[in-house]
């Protein structure tokens, strides 16, 4: 009867005899998660609102972060199997951990883009909404940021509902040139910059 594998074996895939180092099948699935990553943290992901609406990136996060989880299991075991037992030295050791030290450097020195930085485009919605009393724009794309509504609340604030708003809570961002917008339900807000508010809304019974 054939003995049963360790949990060490059965993930490096080669029992200590034959132990190999990582390869470029495993830095494969280490590049791969990790563009995800990026991707989704700098907002060039499908929109929420086209043909792709199903790909969520909040399961693509965990899918991809699941995916290096065991990438950096079998990474450890492999290459304790090529140090320890057969202390020898590959280059393949070094390159699935500088793809992810790179990202958290690109991460860590590469801002995101900020509503300010696409305050403009927002502006041009905003004041075409002032002009149509009445209409609602839904489902825009500026940037990374997913509007799921943009609304005119009298007399002048225009109100834009992000759409990772959930349940009872809605946040945004208003264009309010007369000063501090009057909100609604429970609010709050920030003020950005010139007519610019950040707010969140807690609608209550």
């Amino acid at each position: 009867m054939r003995k049963l594998r360790s949990l060490g074996e059965w993930v490096a895939a080669d029992p200590p005899a034959s132990s190999k180092p990582p390869g470029p099948i495993l830095l494969a699935f280490t590049v791969v998660p990790v563009l995800v990553l990026l991707c989704v943290h700098y907002g060039w992901w499908p929109s929420p609102f086209g043909d792709f609406r199903w790909l969520d990136p909040l399961l693509v996060s965990a899918a991809a972060l699941f995916i290096l989880a065991v990438v950096g299991l079998v990474w450890a075991i492999r290459t304790l199997y090529v140090l320890g037992q057969d202390r020898c030295w590959s280059w393949w050791i070094l390159p699935a951990p500088i793809v992810v030290v790179g990202a958290v450097a690109v991460v860590m020195l590469v801002p995101q883009v900020s509503f300010l930085d696409k305050s403009g485009e927002f502006e041009t919605v905003a004041l075409d909404l002032l002009e149509n009393l009445g209409r609602v724009a839904e489902q825009l794309e500026i940037g990374p940021f997913d509007i799921r509504r943009a609304r005119v609340a009298p007399p002048d604030e225009v109100y834009f509902i992000d759409n990772d708003s959930m349940f009872a809570t809605s946040r945004g961002w208003v264009y309010s040139p007369a000063g501090t917008p009057s909100g609604f339900g429970a609010f709050s807000a920030t003020h950005l910059s010139g007519p610019w508010y950040e707010f969140t809304a807690i609608w209550r019974d």
